[in-house]
Parts: C-alpha cells; sequence; structure tokens
C-alpha cells in the first residue's frame, strides 16, 4: 500500500513523487474489497453479498437483507436520548431479482441513508406497535419516493430494540 508522507514533500521533490505514485497505481490498480474475497466465495463463483439472500418462497419472492441499524435519536427539547436497533428485510418478486440486484449494488448507501433518515423522523409512538406497521411504511415510502426504480414489495424488521434515557 501507498503512503504519502506530508513532512518529506516540499517543492524540490513533488513531481518525482508524484510519478511514482501513478506509475505504481496504474501498475497494479487500487485494493479492491472483491480482491479480499474469501477463496471459498471465489470458488464458488457468487459474490459475497449473496449469503444475504433467502431462497425462493413457495410465493415466488424472495428476502434480501438490506442491512443492521444500531441508530441514536437525540431530542434537545426533552433532553431524551433514543437508541433504536433492529435489521432490515426487503422482499422482492422472483422476476424483479436481477433488475434489484442491479440496482441495489449502486444505491446501497442511499438506502442506507433513507433508513436512517425515516428512523430518525418516527415519534417514538410509533413503535408501541408490536408489527410496527407506521414505523415499516415510513421507511418505505421513503425508499419509494427516493429511488421508485427498485422493486421491493414489503419491508420487515427483525431484531428491533428500542431504549430510551432520559437525563
Amino acid at each position: 500500500m501507498l503512503a504519502f508522507n506530508m513532512l518529506a514533500f516540499n517543492r524540490n521533490n513533488w513531481r518525482p513523487r508524484l510519478a511514482a505514485t501513478v506509475v505504481a497505481l496504474v501498475a497494479f490498480g487500487p485494493v479492491t474489497p472483491c480482491a479480499r474475497a474469501s477463496s471459498e466465495t471465489a470458488a464458488e463463483g457468487a459474490p459475497a453479498e449473496s449469503a444475504d439472500v433467502s431462497e425462493e418462497s413457495a410465493t415466488g419472492t424472495r428476502a434480501i437483507k438490506l442491512g443492521e441499524f444500531n441508530i441514536r435519536v437525540f431530542h434537545s427539547v426533552s433532553t431524551r436520548k433514543d437508541t433504536v436497533s433492529f435489521v432490515v428485510h426487503a422482499t422482492i418478486k422472483k422476476d424483479d431479482y436481477p433488475t434489484f440486484e442491479r440496482l441495489y449494488s449502486h444505491h446501497k448507501n442511499k438506502v442506507r441513508d433513507q433508513v436512517v433518515v425515516a428512523t430518525r423522523l418516527v415519534p417514538v409512538e410509533d413503535y408501541d406497535d408490536p408489527e410496527l406497521k407506521k414505523f415499516r411504511r415510513r421507511i418505505m415510502l421513503r425508499l419509494r419516493r427516493s429511488m421508485p426504480e427498485l422493486p421491493i414489495e414489503d419491508l420487515y424488521l427483525s431484531d428491533f430494540s428500542l431504549s430510551s434515557e432520559s437525563k
């Protein structure tokens, strides 16, 4: 891995260092997460993310893990701090799975951002529902509004926990 030392950088030697850095990057290329995949995954020919995809159900849908979230929400007026943690799963129709996989690989961060924003905007009363319908609906609406091309049928939450502390 190349390290750039700013202390050794001065007016006289910046060109040779820059040239050496460019040559090294062109020759060896950047280190990518795909290059560090385990040999088992490479041997199977499947991407490392496929472990988060369930088998197809009888209704023709698949569940895909969108991520684990641990979000702190600070309420400045009431001096209360809520911590919400959960895992989000999306269900996708069998026919829409290739489209979803292609689009989701480019929009992972945006999906995570929308889930975080939706979580921070939910009033604490919405967490009282055992099925978390309003909370899931808020997340789904934000995802559909920001990325209507993602073919998500429904969202499910697992490992949900909520803790509140007041000062």
